[in-house]
């Protein structure tokens, strides 16, 4: 059986876990955005998609960065791969493959 976990852990699992939350809410309302028939709205959720995936990806830098210095730990890792994921899935937005 599993021991007790530690508060760091929890924290950090709560902070992954919210991380897959926001992310999985903005990129669903960007991609409901971008199925709008007016082109202005389009180009709204263009420019925030190219916004979340900026920010993912300084997310995955900030992860990436603090491995090198501290050494891999399974939080770090689990959030560069969460970062890159939601990256990607928001950067077909911006250069408009909706498929």
């Amino acid at each position: 059986m599993l021991g007790k976990l530690q508060p760091d852990t929890i924290r950090n699992i709560v902070i992954l876990v919210a991380t897959i939350v926001a992310n999985s809410i903005a990129s669903n309302f960007i991609w409901w955005l971008l199925g709008s028939v007016r082109s202005r709205v389009r180009t709204i959720a263009r420019v925030a998609a190219a916004f979340l995936a900026i920010l993912n990806l300084g997310l995955a830098m900030v992860c990436l960065f603090r491995m090198l210095r501290l050494g891999p730990d399974w939080f770090y890792i689990l959030m560069l791969l969460v970062a890159l994921i939601f990256a990607y899935r928001i950067g077909g937005a911006t250069r408009g493959q909706y498929n």
